[in-house]
């Protein structure tokens, strides 16, 4: 039972003072020009110690209060335009660089595709070469057989000179 008191007022405590769920303070609207009184149009007049006035600041005109609270009612959408202004600057800035470089890939890539086609021609050229070298290359068996055979002749015939010559 207290472990649900707990949970009860503690999500109590967060709602209440959840300022989020609050709406959002608004502004008096300007007060309407008096009939008969001169129109100083947006005028803001600091107010000193001794002058008539129901109290101590800065008085406004009627324009120039209309004008501070049309600020402050517009100052999220100018934020919200100059941030998308910005966003959109920097997004178009990175598509350029990004552009520029898949550009700059692309030509590399093309040069070294062209790199591998020539060195790749130049192997089957080299490779013609030499399989031409070896089919122009004398037989080595039949040459190897030549020279045992005419070792072994030449010996035979040494051997029977030899012997004749003993006799």
């Amino acid at each position: 039972m207290k472990k649900l008191i707990a949970s009860l007022l503690i999500t109590m405590q967060l709602f209440a003072a959840a300022p989020a769920l609050a709406d959002p303070p608004t502004l008096p609207d300007p007060p309407a020009p008096v009939p008969g009184e001169v129109d100083v149009g947006a005028a803001i007049s600091p107010m000193k110690k001794g002058q008539v006035a129901p109290f101590t600041g800065i008085l406004l005109s009627p324009k120039a209060a209309a004008t501070v609270i049309a600020e402050l009612n517009n100052f999220e959408a100018r934020v919200k335009v100059e941030v998308d202004h910005a966003v959109a600057v920097n997004q178009a800035q990175c598509d350029f660089k990004l552009s520029e470089q898949k550009t700059t890939a692309d030509a590399d890539k093309k040069v070294l595709n062209a790199q591998l086609e020539e060195r790749n021609k130049r192997i089957d050229i080299l490779n013609g070469i030499i399989k031409k070298q070896e089919e122009d290359r004398p037989n080595v068996m039949l040459w190897t057989g030549l020279g045992v055979a005419g070792g072994v002749i030449i010996t035979l015939g040494t051997v029977l000179v030899v012997g004749v010559a003993q006799k």
